[in-house]
């Protein structure tokens, strides 16, 4: 199944199913609407509501148009999975704020519909259309499974940045495969290290296009004329080829921005830092998504709690001595998912199956029957809502870690500029490291991930990571 078919696959899919989304809304708010009869002032059985509710058809035909002008509006390309769950709450409120104005206007010429059941309607259908796109994705991930289609990856260039770029792309975890380089015209391949296929020269880009199928090049800095930039942008372009300009290594100490002056394309390279504004936004939006969270979870708190009593021997919660913002310590709280040996870890520490300051072990003995079904989901966390609604982490960032891992003040010798830039923000209950793999990412690139979070944070990164979050909780990948 090639790009295009698999675009197209992914698409219907969504489709589909956020139809049965909208489905779903629709008859639950008629039955919301009746459940509330006894508070409305208007009593209404179930075939007049059916009657005054706004026809199925012309929801649908509003949120299909709303849908498809934030996918015309939003930048091209391949979307991450919290990005298209962020993309169903944008629709949602467009098109629920459509509805609610067509019902407004057909009421004051003269058609009867029911108001309150288009106010019923935005919340029902945000939470079945949400429900309706994670089902998609993991039928989509299923697909993707069974019939793998990366994206073709080809670099353009010669000598050691064309080797470092083909090392980043040869060992990203992203769904890209590296189809070889590009030589620029009377360039060699010395230096790009490891064997790498050479497709060709510049002068031959549309053949090799045609020959390897190429989605995407990655042109070197430097290692080509404009002119030539232009000629093979006009190539790429012609054949439905992405060509990026790769600008070079960027110190970890910048965040990468694109932005236009003066008519012109510019790269900004700015100082990793949270401004004070988006500290307050941060903090405000943990504290009232924790402060529900716990009021609605508490159920499932305590039947948690009564199973742990019940099934091992110890106190409900773990608490440990973690390191959080500007090296200080805190008390992590989470539910007790392992036996209470307090010499545990040490007999453990020769089969530790990780390098730097994590300490992972896939088959640990220490954990109890309940705790392993506990990890695996993700429910010996909810505890930590608690640590967010004090204020020693937020609902999103780099995982906190053990005091006992890293030096007396809270930071790493071995790997200093990383604690360091750590020691700015809030650890988080979730963050690119749980979207990106769990447990079975290396260490290494847990520190890139950590730093690329601090470096591109924003308002909308942090939805993106909490929409996305429950998907990779649901799969259960890399959870030990």
């Amino acid at each position: 199944m090639n790009r295009i078919n698999r675009a197209q696959t992914n698409r219907l899919v969504q489709i589909v199913f956020d139809l049965l989304g909208l489905l779903a809304a629709w008859y639950g708010t008629v039955d919301l609407r009746l459940l509330l009869n006894p508070y409305m002032s208007l009593q209404l059985s179930r075939a007049e509501l059916v009657g005054l509710a706004p026809p199925l058809t012309g929801i649908i035909l509003l949120w299909l148009g709303a849908d498809l002008w934030l996918k015309a509006s939003r930048p091209k390309g391949t979307l991450r999975v919290g990005e298209r769950l962020l993309g169903v709450a944008e629709s949602v409120m467009l098109a629920s704020t459509l509805t609610i104005v067509v019902t407004f206007f057909s009421r004051e010429f003269g058609a009867t519909l029911s108001r309150s059941f288009v106010f019923l309607f935005v919340p029902v259908s945000f939470a079945t259309l949400m429900l309706a796109r994670y089902a998609a994705l993991m039928v989509v991930a299923a697909l993707e499974r069974r019939w793998p289609a990366p994206e073709r990856v080809a670099v353009l260039g010669e000598g050691e940045e064309a080797r470092r770029i083909v090392d980043r792309v040869r060992n990203s975890r992203e769904a890209v495969t590296l189809a070889g380089v590009i030589l620029p015209e009377h360039a060699s391949a010395e230096g790009l290290g490891n064997p790498v296929p050479v497709l060709g020269t510049t002068r031959q880009l549309a053949e090799v296009i045609n020959h390897t199928r190429l989605d995407r090049i990655i042109v070197v800095k430097g290692c080509i004329s404009d002119q030539e930039v232009d000629e093979c942008g006009a190539i790429s372009q012609r054949m439905g080829v992405v060509l990026s300009h790769a600008i070079g290594p960027v110190s970890l100490q910048v965040r990468v921005r694109v932005a236009h002056l003066c008519g012109m394309p510019l790269v900004d390279l700015r100082p990793v830092a949270f401004t004070r504004r988006q500290e307050i936004v941060k903090r405000g939006f943990d504290i009232i998504v924790s402060a529900v969270a716990l009021m609605f979870l508490s159920p499932v708190a305590l039947v948690v709690a009564a199973v742990i009593k019940l099934t091992s021997e110890g106190p409900v919660l773990f608490k440990s001595p973690r390191v959080g913002r500007g090296g200080r310590y805190f008390t992590f709280l989470k539910f007790r998912s392992m036996y209470t040996n307090p010499n545990g870890r040490q007999a453990l520490a020769a089969v530790n199956e990780k390098t730097g300051h994590i300490f992972k072990v896939r088959n640990d003995p220490r954990i109890t029957p309940f705790g392993r079904l506990m990890r695996k989901y993700s429910i010996d966390e909810l505890a930590q809502l608690i640590n967010v609604l004090r204020g020693d982490m937020s609902l999103v960032g780099p995982r906190p870690l053990p005091a006992e891992d890293l030096d007396p003040d809270g930071q790493s010798r071995e790997f200093a500029f990383w604690s360091e830039q750590r020691s700015r923000v809030l650890p988080g209950i979730t963050g690119l490291w749980q979207i990106r793999g769990r447990s079975d990412i290396a260490f290494e690139e847990m520190i890139d991930l950590d730093v690329e979070y601090i470096r591109n944070w924003s308002f909308s990164l942090d939805l993106r990571i909490l929409l996305e979050t429950p998907l990779v909780v649901l799969t259960a990948k890399g959870a030990y």
